[in-house]
């Protein structure tokens, strides 16, 4: 009746077949594909997305990834934002630097480093300070404050040693040239508490990488996606990003994409 060969029939049936049951295969990888960046605070890359969809029991191309995300709209979060500098002189002195660009760890505590940066809220600038296990790149230790001084870094180094233990054990604490880290108060709680003191080269932000990739990526994930009324939402927000998602959760490409 239509002209056309046997063989040609059957092959045009069974093809609309198949491409049926690929459609609701590949609607149904969409929905799973959304759902896990969704879970993931819309943070992840095409590559991590692949690592989060095989935890989940999910194998998947990298390519194809990259295409589904690309179709349904699902880019991971990234916002640049001005970054106010700072000044000032340090009232101690600096230390050498230990570290000197080696960024690895072969156990917990044997070096951290820390740093500050600034958060804006409805009331006026507030500033975060953390402190960083280089084993894990594990956020150990942070504190915020109205205030950006000494005791903000002492704070977030005290919480650091509370929940580890390490005091006492040598560890190595790195960080920038900053007026607060170093004060002589600051260097004093460093040497009681057996941390050995290490700085940056003035105007070498490479030398302190891990603490300014961290920042960098709490910003575009967490900090730049909301305006902040007070110094109240801003803790709550990051508890919930660092404690809850970061170190529990969040895939480290450093670490084999495992959380730290």
């Amino acid at each position: 009746v239509l002209g056309l060969k046997e063989s040609s029939y059957c092959q045009g049936r069974s093809g609309r077949k198949v491409g049926g049951e690929r459609a609701r295969r590949d609607k149904a990888l969409d929905e799973t594909i959304r759902t896990t960046f969704e879970e993931n605070r819309c943070v992840y890359g095409y590559r991590m997305m692949v690592r989060a969809l095989a935890a989940k029991g999910v194998g998947v191309s990298v390519y194809r990834v990259r295409k589904i995300m690309r179709q349904t709209g699902l880019y991971p979060v990234s916002v640049k934002r001005f970054r106010p500098g700072g000044s000032g002189r340090a009232s101690g002195r600096y230390l050498a630097n230990v570290l000197a660009q080696d960024f690895t760890a072969a156990e917990p505590n044997e070096r951290w480093v820390g740093d500050i940066t600034y958060i804006k809220t409805r009331v006026g600038w507030v500033y975060l300070a953390t402190v960083e296990d280089l084993f894990n790149r594990e956020i150990i230790g942070y504190a915020v404050s109205k205030r950006i001084d000494t005791e903000l870094v002492k704070r977030a180094l005290s919480c650091a040693l509370g929940r580890t233990g390490a005091s006492g054990k040598g560890t190595v604490f790195h960080s920038d040239r900053g007026i607060q880290y170093a004060s002589k108060s600051y260097q004093t709680m460093l040497r009681a508490h057996g941390l050995v003191g290490s700085m940056s080269r003035p105007g070498c932000p490479y030398d302190n990488a891990v603490a300014e990739s961290f920042f960098s990526t709490a910003k575009r994930e967490c900090i730049y996606r909301k305006e902040y009324e007070n110094l109240d939402e801003v803790r709550a927000d990051l508890f919930s990003y660092i404690e809850l998602f970061y170190n529990r959760k969040r895939m480290h490409s450093t670490l084999g994409y495992k959380s730290p």
